[in-house]
């Protein structure tokens, strides 16, 4: 697979280098600027290739996260930096990275890259070298039921994602749904769990297919789902095939009572991209500005101002997964791989996404949760859990125009 892009991005403070190095020959006065040899964090992120929408994302929670930290002195008075390779969203070039960042480049940490494919080829990375990895963008269980004991879930499981929309079909009485989404690891996990769930609420699953990566055309899925004319359209979809299977339904003259995507369409981008047809879809996020949660607010302010646009729910949680390592790194007062490795699987943190806290013994996250979220006007509002509602949802779906 040819890679648009090898080259390493570096961000030590977010600053430019010219401005930093001002700061440390004058002593950084009154900034807080750490002194010494940096702590160096690595990761790949899929900054091209399918999965570059959220990769994006995921990587400027990273750096948010870095720059914010050297802002106040950096962990242990040490500065960050984070050394980034763009794995173009392919496992092996990811896997081939990670062994590069630790066997060349001697990194002090690492941290997951993006979408559980990519994950489940570089966690046994992780493993090797006996280096602990929080995975903020894996939530497919699989990886972490290998018996690997250094790779930690960081984010809500994939079986959580769905609850929401089940809950809303069932709750409006609709009887038949179809499942679909991308044939990978994360997209799979997602299908195979609505699958289940919705078994299990006593709803009919009428249809259950999965479409191939990377796919350009959704014409013939769309049509096979209009064949089987469910009231609720369940599909596991990142960016592309969100929007692209969106629009497929729409050119097939369906229109279901439900359309759901896990999780593409949860992405800024989706509602400029779409437009008004946007509006009544739902989606998923394991994350929401709104949330009341320990330093979430200071965030979304600080993001929004740092980048002249508001973070979405992967930068929440790869800036989560920095404040979890923070807090590993602290405790334990030095770069110790094994002693940090047992404080994430033992410990709770309070993060901007809820408290982190893990099973000890597979990795898998039992802290978090996730939100099911809907277009409404132009905006994605958080529609269930009751508790943590903005809006009530709307139903049923209608294409804005036909």
């Amino acid at each position: 697979m040819i890679k648009a892009s090898r080259r390493p991005r570096w961000v030590s403070t977010i600053l430019s280098a010219a401005l930093l190095a001002t700061l440390v020959a004058t002593g950084a006065r009154g900034t807080g600027a750490a002194a010494g040899k940096p702590i160096v964090i690595g990761t790949t992120i899929s900054e091209t290739g399918a999965y570059a929408e959220d990769g994006k994302y995921a990587l400027l929670g990273y750096q948010y996260y870095v720059e914010e930290q050297n802002k106040k002195g950096g962990w242990l008075g040490r500065p960050l930096q984070l050394k980034v390779y763009d794995d173009a969203s392919d496992p092996a070039t990811s896997l081939t990275e990670y062994q590069k960042l630790v066997e060349q480049d001697h990194v002090d940490l690492i941290v997951g890259p993006y979408s559980s494919a990519v994950t489940a080829a570089v966690a046994n990375v992780a493993d090797k070298y006996k280096m602990p990895m929080l995975s903020p963008e894996v939530a497919s269980t699989a990886p972490f039921l290998r018996g690997l004991k250094y790779d930690f879930m960081a984010t809500s499981p994939a079986p959580n994602y769905v609850a929401g929309s089940i809950a809303i079909a069932k709750a409006h009485g609709y009887k038949t749904v179809a499942v679909t989404g991308e044939d990978t690891a994360f997209p799979k996990a997602i299908a195979a769990a609505t699958v289940k769930a919705t078994k299990e609420a006593g709803l009919n699953v009428i249809f259950d297919e999965l479409y191939p990566h990377n796919a350009s055309d959704y014409t013939a899925i769309a049509q096979k789902i209009k064949q089987a004319n469910p009231d609720a359209v369940l599909s596991a979809a990142y960016f592309p095939d969100a929007v692209g299977l969106l629009r497929a339904l729409k050119q097939a003259g369906f229109t279901p009572k439900e359309l759901f995507f896990a999780v593409g369409a949860t992405e800024p981008n989706f509602y400029k991209e779409v437009g008004k047809d946007a509006d009544g879809v739902l989606s998923t996020s394991n994350w929401s500005p709104e949330l009341k949660t320990q330093g979430n607010a200071a965030f979304v302010k600080g993001f929004t101002a740092y980048f002249h646009k508001p973070p979405d729910y992967h930068s929440a949680q790869n800036y989560a997964a920095l404040q979890v390592l923070q807090a590993a790194v602290t405790k334990v007062g030095s770069i110790n791989n094994d002693k940090i490795r047992d404080f994430l699987a033992t410990s709770k943190v309070p993060t901007i996404l809820g408290v982190y806290s893990v099973d000890p013994n597979t990795g898998i996250q039992l802290g978090y949760k996730s939100l099911t979220m809907q277009w409404q006007g132009g905006k994605d509002y958080v529609v269930w859990p009751d508790e943590y509602a903005q809006r009530k949802p709307i139903t049923p779906f209608q294409w804005a125009s036909r």
